[in-house]
């Protein structure tokens, strides 16, 4: 079995797998004095969140596939990135309800921040294995927030200093923050179902070459080009025709026909260090 065989399975058959995992598993509590578990659904908040989560996924194109040589295989290869996608989507939204307090002012603030950085990122060109490494970083954030800081401060008290502690916090907040107490193992699931969704938007995430990780560098870098080079540029790039269709004042007197390799390395000098 070749590797373009092996990444196939692991896009098409392992990947959905492990996003239906995570789907089971992060929606798992454990109650702390029972002992008992139920399964906790994710309310709309969670639904938006994980919708924009995975329209940022599709559009740095970690659900892209190759070109289908025929006509059945374009139609096989439309059916299983929809059940990709689907997959992903039922991860998404479990997961961040999983690092999501479930209750009161905590959970407004945190999806709060989560509506404000995926909006902000529908905007911006991404490297698709950085796009994982970023959500993970978030969902990362989130665990340690909620499961050590939050989960440590509301569990039972143990002594007076804390009871008085969790006391002093609901009535300097009204009663807005608080959380529900589970399980430590409800801990460990959670970090489980973080695990392997970062490893599936690992698996998923295309093979950037070289060249395409200076272009990914280039677009998001291109301030520093003045209105000149970014228009030599698209003339290099897209073949764009500035005689036909200028941007602006500004663009008319650039040359398209200047030294692409001298543009590329003015661009790649204007970029930070990788």
């Amino acid at each position: 079995m070749n590797k373009a065989s092996i990444r196939h399975l692991a896009r098409y058959v392992l990947s959905p797998v492990l996003f239906l995992t995570v789907a089971l598993i992060a929606g798992i509590r454990f109650q702390a004095q029972t002992s008992g578990f139920q399964f906790i659904y994710p309310p709309l908040v969670s639904c938006i969140v994980g919708a924009l989560a995975t329209v940022l996924l599709i559009r740095c194109g970690l659900f892209r596939t190759t070109q289908p040589d025929s006509e059945d295989q374009g139609v096989l290869d439309g059916i299983s990135r929809l059940v990709l996608i689907s997959c992903a989507y039922l991860a998404t939204v479990q997961v961040f309800n999983c690092v999501t307090p479930e209750r009161g002012l905590l959970s407004v603030f945190f999806n709060i921040f989560y509506l404000l950085i995926l909006l902000n990122d529908l905007f911006v060109v991404f490297n698709p294995k950085k796009l994982a490494g970023a959500l993970a970083t978030i969902l990362g954030a989130s665990f340690l927030l909620k499961y050590l800081l939050l989960s440590d401060l509301f569990a039972p008290a143990s002594s007076w200093g804390k009871y008085l502690l969790q006391e002093f916090v609901k009535a300097g907040s009204l009663g807005a923050l608080d959380q529900e107490p589970f399980a430590p193992a409800t801990g460990y699931l959670a970090l489980s179902a973080v695990g392997l969704y970062v490893v599936g938007l690992y698996l998923i995430a295309p093979i950037v070459s070289r060249t395409d990780a200076v272009l990914y560098k280039i677009l998001t870098h291109r301030y520093p080009l003045t209105p000149s080079e970014r228009i030599q540029l698209l003339t290099t790039v897209a073949g764009f025709d500035t005689a036909a269709a200028p941007f602006d004042g500004h663009f008319r007197g650039a040359d398209p026909q200047s030294d692409s390799t001298e543009l590329t390395i003015k661009a790649r000098a204007s970029l930070p260090p990788a």
